[in-house]
């Protein structure tokens, strides 16, 4: 761990003013857990992070595998696809470190993950024609707001009803991918030595079907969530996509049930997910026997889970801790009472973006860390598109004791390290 988690830390948070001491660091010879989330498929930024990282590297000159540093963990936390030309190559990296270490590497499942199970039911020949000119979907979006298959394919300059495009209208209007399908072009292209031009429509078309098939060797993204968690501890640290809240704090989807401890909690939610991705791959591809139907298909519940006001508003996923000013508000008493009684000392988090380095915000017992910095540059161009990332990128590493150092990179370069 090095200086990550020594005294150094503590000078650089008092000399630049950037950050707060939450903890004294703990011994260099404890166990570490570096912690990355919200890379959502942009290879680039992922290849700025392994330059930090200190427990992470490369293995070889290939850059088609990760070396993880004896002794120490990782936890990935979300939100893996959707807005690069790295999805593929990213979640392979990802699944392969988790095989070579399974008790050491984790992975948070977030909505950008979890969504992508509906491609198997929704890109099927009965969902065509039933879903074209359906209003109620996607449910989680006033309706105002909501934009049929059919108006798509209208506004696009009456485009045909065709899977192709039926997935374009799934990644732009239902998960917030718009070009995510001609940025799988490009990867394809780049991965099997090709022009882009020579990727066909149904060549993309069959890599996003194949990722989530059961048993497909290109099944990347089913793979992830079968390596994944909904939430995770290391020592008094808990991982969560989005938040824990008052709404969400010890609920399970589908009862009003509350559990008694912060243990038993994540144990039962990942429990949950386990159950949904079983139902999943015992379910047959495309629609089920009974027909086609937006909420009635194999890990529906899972899939809810990961929408805005999914789960009846009680998902740790599509959650967060900034109040209606956009600013981050402080622990609710009883949450910070739960996560105490249950050992927590902090939260790690991402999903809503803001700034350019992780936040800390300290509670009375509890703290949270947020550290999704992917409007770190809003508008940044690179050379496959906008990012809106720039030069911005950071690494947590955290202790079992809860005690987390920040370092990284801002958007205007300036190097940090903060406590």
């Amino acid at each position: 761990a090095g200086p990550a988690v020594g005294e150094r830390g503590e000078q650089l948070a008092r000399e630049t003013g950037r950050g707060r001491i939450i903890a004294r660091s703990a011994p260099h010879e404890m166990s570490v857990c570096g912690y990355l989330a919200d890379v959502e498929g942009n290879l680039e930024f992922f290849e700025r992070y392994m330059e930090i990282s200190r427990v992470l590297s490369w293995e070889g000159d290939r850059r088609d595998a990760l070396v993880l540093k004896d002794d120490c963990h990782f936890v990935y936390g979300g939100d893996s696809v959707d807005k690069g030309i790295g999805d593929v190559r990213f979640v392979k990296l990802l699944n392969k470190l988790k095989e070579k270490h399974p008790d050491r590497v984790h992975m948070i499942i977030g909505n950008r993950d979890c969504n992508k199970l509906r491609l198997s039911v929704e890109l099927s020949e009965e969902a065509l024609e039933k879903a074209l000119e359906d209003t109620s979907f996607p449910y989680w979006l006033p309706e105002k707001d909501r934009v049929t298959p059919k108006k798509f394919l209208e506004d696009e300059g009456n485009l045909p009803n065709t899977m192709h495009n039926r997935l374009k209208w799934m990644l732009k209007h239902t998960m917030g991918a718009d070009g995510a399908f001609d940025r799988r072009r490009v990867e394809l292209a780049l991965t099997q030595g090709k022009e882009e031009s020579a990727v066909t429509d149904d060549e993309v078309l069959k890599s996003y079907i194949d990722m989530v098939t059961p048993g497909h060797e290109d099944g990347f993204m089913l793979k992830y969530m079968e390596n994944g968690r909904l939430a995770h501890m290391f020592g008094g640290v808990l991982f969560v996509h989005g938040a824990v809240t008052e709404e969400n704090a010890g609920t399970l989807p589908n009862t009003q049930a509350k559990c008694a401890s912060v243990g038993e909690w994540v144990e039962a939610l990942n429990a949950f997910c386990t159950a949904e991705l079983d139902a999943y791959k015992k379910a047959p591809m495309g629609c089920p026997p009974e027909g086609f139907h937006y909420t009635k298909r194999p890990a529906h519940a899972l899939m809810d889970y990961g929408v805005p006001g999914g789960a009846d508003g009680k998902s740790v996923i599509y959650a967060g801790f900034n109040g209606k000013d956009g600013n981050p508000q402080p622990l609710a008493q009883s949450v910070e009472g739960f996560l105490k009684a249950g050992g927590v000392r902090l939260i790690c988090a991402g999903h809503v973006p803001h700034g350019d380095c992780p936040s800390v915000v300290r509670g009375d017992s509890v703290h949270f860390l947020t550290s999704d910095t992917s409007y770190s540059k809003f508008g940044h161009k690179t050379s496959w598109g906008v990012d809106n990332r720039g030069v911005a990128v950071g690494e947590v590493l955290l202790t079992k004791e809860g005690s987390a150092t920040c370092h990284g990179i801002l958007a205007d370069g300036t190097k940090y390290e903060y406590v």
